[in-house]
């Protein structure tokens, strides 16, 4: 061969390269975008993997079958690239206008609502990939006939190194789609990026393609002993059932370690990726290592049978490393900072992990095509060869997806799926052995036997232990859960293990080692955080409109399903649910839950939200979406501006959206992001804590979300549960509202984050980074234990207590309020000792000495020396208790006959604690300015609540110029670093939007002008 043949060759080999990368960035990208549509339910990842490996079997073997007929098949090539790459130019808006189409008139006009499968939605989603994916299957077959016309002096050499540089540049691509591409220019320019790639590739290969090659003859037939075992045409026919049977078995395996390794690594994104990448990658060096011995190989498919085995037998190795990786992963964990550098570290061991797991098997997954491929060229095949076996091969591929998923993860779960996979490849090796030999010895089929026989001991001596898979190491550190801790419940379902842990105080429900759900189900136990969290996602909701009919997106517990069957108006609860084990598994909250399963007006599906509503006539009156975490992949799909516009068409006018939002392990840009979405289509909402952990919005379609009524509270059906979590008094649910839309979007907005959509999936990318490292929105928290009632002045929706209750402390706003009744008691001097905290001992102390300056000034310390006490007093009790309440507080105080023994400058503080107390914005600028214009020292908490009073006095009568003037000047010099931040960014915010506020600040309780219930 001259060189400039095989300089043509080398080029070739780099387009190649190029098409594996942009190639899987069009199956990631498209998983996404059909996923958008599909949900994410087993059936939809299934039918992704099917219409994609199906696309390529489909165009591989028509270009086998009409191989001989293509004059010159770079040329060809050519051609297949810039199709591919128009296509790909245009796909996202034909994407689009389908689906919104389907939304609109298939699905309801085709498919059963009662279903859990829709034909023609399959159909579609089929037809949307299937060409692309017809023409990528054709790249292989014709650029490997290019390079054997060129050359066939190393044909084993060229087909092994296609192999190889196409699964490099695949795993490139995997790496850069996931982790550089969607989260930098969403999906509309990955998949532009890899059109451009293709049509580039279309240039070079037209180029190269001046010059036809001649048409590549019958390579020198085998001279192996198995010609001499039958006919050659029926061993082509052995070949090509054992390249679809190695095809099933390695994605038998791919599913199977996904399932596995999603439990050490976690389920997001990120860590699919990198999962993805890792298996590419093996077969890619695969296809290198087997590139310099293909042509020198004695015995093709000795060497082959011998692989086999191989495989079969590492990848039954990876049961007992997948037991040490819990380990491992516990000992990074445990020693790296949850910060940037500790994620880059998490995911090089996350990568680490995959690659122990994965490669061995992987490699020789990567030899296998290469060898069939070489030895069925010195066939009668020839030619044909390079396409059909890659046909048969993802023919396989699409067989062990369906398998898998479908039929043995249920059934026998993860370990035995895996096992089934490696006794399918250990059986093709012993039978290719005696393919090889027929007539040879049991000693030269050896090997077979040895891997029978480990194969055997993996399955027998390696448990597959649910204490390690539901321990959740990539956030808790612990490689096992407690002894403490039981497994009473475990699952390998279709979309991921459900596992249901029994401890000491509570019982929780897992999916793939993340709870979803915790109760306590023990007598003397307090309730769990989740429990308000769940019970409020339903009781909030039902008195902001009286229901009929309701959906719950996601079963978690059943506890929200539940509590919404407590209605006595509610006729029908739908429960959307993909997992069924998760339903299963649920019944371990029983008799809490009972309702969601015995209730005859409770009906649970199993299918994709968005699908079922689409399929459904179905519209109703209170929507609950309660789905996993955002980083959760394929979750944060739930949280678009695409998913709230389409939920909207599901609601009957006056309908109430109740959406569960989490506060841990996200940070506040990315919360913005989420409820800039939710705006979009509700711009007038209401938000709640539950706990200080989570927060519900409440949205009403066609209408503001008006106020909570309480009626709903004296439930008959619903008392018990209230009860048990003390939520039976009004004032502790209107003590949990934060604030309107008309304060939370334009706080929001300051972030700067764009609107989460499914197309640009910021909130997808970003979570599985902060799931890491742990950030935490404290701004609302923040907003509602202010030590000036900003919430109230500028709002109204937030409402300070009236009188103590019985509650749970579970936030800190109810914190601030226990404190704040008994600080009230020590200024009026009528409450007995109520210590219970080390900072109420303090608060108490100081509440002390401000009623001892107030009655005795003559031998109490001097009011200079008071003012710090009581101004820390103040920013307790004042923004915690009701405006008369307050008043009444601090009466004794700010009319105590000492007023007359202090400076005159010091009457502006007493007048400030009162103007605060009565919620009066034209005292507070006054005195709040007057106060700070004789502050003479550095900032401190006094300086801190003068300005923000008089900042928040400024903004709640509408002086927003002189709000941006006395912010802008003032802040650095009578408030600290880093103090007030969440304050100051929503008065900044409301300040800098030129929009009249409708506010409280003239005096009255602090009852806001804004809308009202409508009901």
């Amino acid at each position: 061969m001259n060189a400039p043949t095989r300089q043509r060759i080398e080029l070739v080999f780099l387009l190649f390269f190029v098409s594996g990368f942009g190639g899987l960035i069009y199956e990631s990208v498209w998983s996404h975008y059909v996923k958008l549509f599909l949900g994410h339910a087993a059936y939809a990842q299934t039918l992704v993997l099917v219409v994609f490996i199906g696309g390529l079997a489909v165009g591989s073997w028509l270009t086998s079958r009409y191989a001989r007929r293509f004059s010159n098949p770079l040329r060809a090539y050519a051609w297949v690239e810039a199709v591919t790459g128009l296509l790909a130019l245009a796909f996202h808006s034909v994407f689009v206008a389908a689906t919104q189409w389907a939304y609109a008139w298939l699905l309801p006009a085709t498919c059963d609502p009662a279903g859990t499968m829709c034909v023609s939605q399959w159909v579609l989603s089929a037809l949307l990939l299937a060409p692309q994916s017809v023409l990528l299957g054709a790249t292989f077959p014709l650029v490997s006939s290019a390079v054997l016309r060129w050359s066939s002096e190393r044909a084993g050499h060229d087909i092994s190194t296609l192999y190889f540089l196409n699964s490099l540049g695949a795993t490139m691509g995997v790496l850069a789609s996931g982790f550089l591409l969607i989260p930098a220019i969403g999906l509309p320019g990955t998949l532009h990026t890899a059109a451009f790639a293709n049509l580039g590739v279309a240039l070079g290969a037209f180029l190269l393609s001046r010059r036809a090659p001649e048409p590549l003859a019958v390579l020198a037939q085998a001279s192996e002993g198995v010609a001499q075992a039958g006919g050659e045409r029926r061993f082509v026919r052995v070949m090509l059932a054992v390249a679809a049977l190695t095809g099933l078995s390695s994605f038998i395996y791919e599913i199977s370690w996904i399932r596995m390794l999603s439990a050490v690594l976690g389920a997001s994104t990120y860590s699919f990726e990198l999962m993805l990448a890792s298996f590419i990658l093996g077969l890619a060096i695969g296809g290198w290592w087997i590139r310099r011995r293909i042509d020198s190989t004695g015995d093709t498919v000795r060497l082959l049978a011998i692989v086999q085995v191989v495989m079969g037998v590492a990848a039954a190795a990876t049961l007992p490393f997948y037991a040490l990786s819990f380990d491992f992963m516990a000992w990074i964990i445990s020693s790296v900072a949850r910060n940037e550098g500790g994620f880059v570290l998490f995911n090089l061991t996350s990568t680490t992990i995959c690659l122990l797991v994965m490669l061995p098997a992987t490699i020789c997954a990567g030899m296998t095509l290469p060898l069939i491929t070489y030895r069925l060229l010195r066939s009668p095949e020839g030619e044909r060869s390079l396409g059909r076996v890659y046909a048969v091969n993802t023919l396989g591929s699409i067989l062990g997806v369906v398998i898998a998923v479908h039929l043995l993860m249920p059934l026998v779960g993860v370990k035995a799926t895996l096992i089934v996979g490696c006794a399918i490849d250990v059986a093709l090796g012993l039978g290719l052995l005696v393919l090889a030999s027929p007539h040879g010895s049991w000693r030269a089929r050896w090997p077979a036997f040895a891997g029978v026989a480990a194969l055997v001991f993996f399955a027998v001596a390696v448990d597959n232990d649910p204490r390690r898979s539901a321990s959740g190491v990539f956030r808790t550190g612990a490689a096992r859960i407690g002894d403490s801790n039981s497994v009473i419940y475990h699952r390998d379902g279709k979309t991921a293990t459900v596992d249901v842990i029994q401890s000491d105080q509570n019982r929780s429900i897992r999916t793939n080692g993340k709870p979803d759900a915790a109760i306590a189900m023990k007598a003397g136990f307090a309730p769990t955080g989740d429990e308000y969290t769940m019970t409020l996602l339903a009781v909030l909701p039902m008195g902001h409109v009286q229901a009929k009919n309701a959906a719950v997106i996601g079963f978690g517990s059943g506890l929200s399903t539940s509590i919404l069957l407590t209605s006595p108006y509610i006729q029908r609860v739908d429960t959307v649910e993909i997992e069924p084990s998760m339903v299963e598994g649920a019944r371990a909250f029983r008799p809490l839950n009972a309702a969601a399963y015995d209730d005859p007006r409770s009906h649970i599906v199993y299918d994709d939200a968005k699908s079922y509503f689409a399929r459904g006539h179905n519209r109703y009156d209170i929507i609950v979406s309660e789905p996993s975490n955002p980083w959760v992949s394929g979750v944060s799909s739930l949280f678009t501006e695409e998913f709230y516009a389409r939920i909207s068409q599901y609601l009957n006018e006056g309908g109430v959206f109740s959406q569960w939002l989490h506060t841990y392990e996200i940070d506040a840009e990315t919360l913005a992001s989420i409820v800039r979405a939710v705006s979009r289509t509700f711009p007038d909402y209401l938000v709640y804590t539950t706990i200080d952990a989570d927060v519900v919005l409440i949205a009403r379609k066609g209408a503001p979300a008006g106020r909570f009524d309480p009626a709903v509270l004296r439930y008959p059906d619903l008392q018990p549960t209230l009860a048990r979590l003390r939520l039976t008094d009004p004032q502790s649910i209107a003590h949990r509202a934060v604030a309107r839309a008309s304060l939370i979007t334009p706080f929001f907005t300051t972030y700067g984050s764009p609107v989460n959509s499914d197309y640009f999936p910021f909130v997808d990318y970003r979570t599985g980074k902060s799931r890491f490292t742990r950030p935490r929105v404290q701004e609302l928290s923040d907003l509602q234990t202010s030590p000036i009632p900003v919430l109230e002045m500028l709002d109204g929706s937030y409402r300070p207590m009236t009188h103590t209750a019985p509650i749970y402390a579970h936030t800190d706003a109810e914190l601030g309020a226990e404190q704040a009744f008994m600080l009230r008691d020590a200024l009026l001097g009528t409450g007995s000792s109520r210590v219970t905290t080390p900072m109420m001992d303090l608060g108490e102390v100081a509440a002390t000495l401000t009623r001892e300056w107030a009655t005795d000034c003559r031998h109490a310390p001097s009011f200079v020396q008071v003012l710090p006490a009581m101004i820390d007093v103040a920013r307790v009790v004042t923004p915690n208790l009701d405006a008369p309440l307050a008043v009444e507080a601090w009466k004794p105080v700010v009319s105590s006959p000492c007023r007359a023994t202090i400076d005159p400058a010091d009457h502006a503080w007493l007048d400030l604690v009162d103007g605060v107390a009565r919620r009066d914005g034209t005292v507070m600028r006054v005195s709040g300015l007057a106060a700070l214009s004789t502050y003479r020292g550095v900032p401190s908490t006094m300086s801190e609540y003068a300005f923000l009073a008089a900042a928040t006095a400024m903004v709640c009568r509408n002086e927003l110029e002189d709000a941006r003037v006395f912010i802008r000047d003032q802040r650095l010099r009578f408030v600290r670093p880093e103090r007030l931040q969440s304050e100051i960014r929503l008065l900044r915010a409301l300040a800098w939007s030129d929009a009249p506020l409708q506010t409280s600040c003239n005096g009255t309780r602090g009852a806001t002008s804004g809308a009202r219930d409508s009901r």
